[in-house]
């Protein structure tokens, strides 16, 4: 007959010798703490009974679960007869194998089933990255830069998840959201000798892109660039200088148009042959050069 867990109060639960976990993590306890808080405890702990003490259990996996569920109860979130549901060993022999099994086999997670987990929370949900963040005690920063890595392209974010990309990399994809422009540049790269470079693969991506403190960005403008239908790349670390403008072919088109305007005009008001343009802040001596005056002869 399969045994079931048992509901026993946090305040008689205490962590076991036997358990092989001794080290631990702040942040990632922090992280667990954050997300009993939001959804409770929803797997059981394994424990054995403690002699002479009826009722009263000690906990051989799961001891991380009971840590947090006692400061959250310290701090007032839970009640004070908060219940866990406890499997109870017969056997107190089996309490350090038990923990190792329960410790050893734990996997991390893929990063890129972590983004897609994520994205569907919030999707099917109705939540924003905030509620997300809070859920699992973590930065909305972070939660975030996940989502961005969920929307890389399919090559890409399958080469994350089949572990052929470091995370570093595929962070360097996301520098760009264009995801055909991530695409090009990854066919491009993936079999040469910068394929985890990522210096490169964000010099790659940032071709033919400004940011908003190019003189060509301010000459244009951003309202007259977006109403253009130009796109702004936008990131949590990004302002109004440093956000990064992807339709480069775009603002070289409007530059161009509006400088020529400006030509015209100023070749009209001063009377000139001719007002060349230049869309450049340094002008080389090669577009100077055929500037030379000219001496015509005198008609006889």
């Amino acid at each position: 007959m399969t045994q079931l867990p048992i509901l026993v109060r946090a305040s008689n639960l205490a962590k076991s010798p036997s358990n092989v976990r001794t080290v631990s993590d702040a942040v990632a306890d922090a992280q667990l703490e954050a997300n009993i808080a939001a959804k409770a405890v929803r797997q059981n702990l394994i424990g054995v009974p403690v002699s002479r003490k009826k009722g009263h259990y000690r906990i051989i996996a799961g001891g991380r679960r009971l840590d947090a569920v006692h400061r959250l109860i310290e701090k007032g979130v839970f009640d004070a007869d908060y219940q866990l549901a406890v499997l109870v060993l017969g056997n107190a022999k089996d309490a350090i194998e038990t923990s190792l099994e329960e410790n050893f086999f734990n996997l991390t997670m893929n990063p890129g089933d972590t983004c897609r987990a994520f994205q569907d929370i919030i999707e099917s949900e109705g939540k924003a990255p905030e509620d997300v963040a809070k859920r699992f005690g973590l930065t909305e920063r972070f939660v975030r830069s996940r989502l961005r890595l969920a929307d890389l392209a399919d090559p890409i974010f399958e080469a994350l998840r089949n572990g052929e990309i470091t995370l570093n990399v595929a962070v360097a994809y996301a520098s760009n959201s264009d995801r055909a422009r991530q695409a090009e540049v990854f066919e491009m790269l993936k079999d040469g000798y910068y394929r985890t470079n990522v210096n490169e693969i964000k010099r790659q991506l940032a071709e033919d892109t400004y940011v908003g403190s190019d003189p060509k960005a301010l000459l244009v403008g951003r309202d007259a660039y977006i109403e253009a239908g130009g796109r702004v790349d936008l990131d949590l670390f990004s302002d109004s200088t440093t956000e990064r403008w992807i339709d480069g072919h775009l603002l070289n088109r409007l530059v161009a148009d509006k400088l020529a305007l400006a030509a015209e005009t100023l070749r009209e008001r001063e009377g000139l042959a001719e007002v060349r343009i230049i869309p450049a802040t340094h002008v080389t001596y090669n577009e100077t050069w055929i500037c030379a005056r000219s001496r015509a002869k005198r008609p006889s």
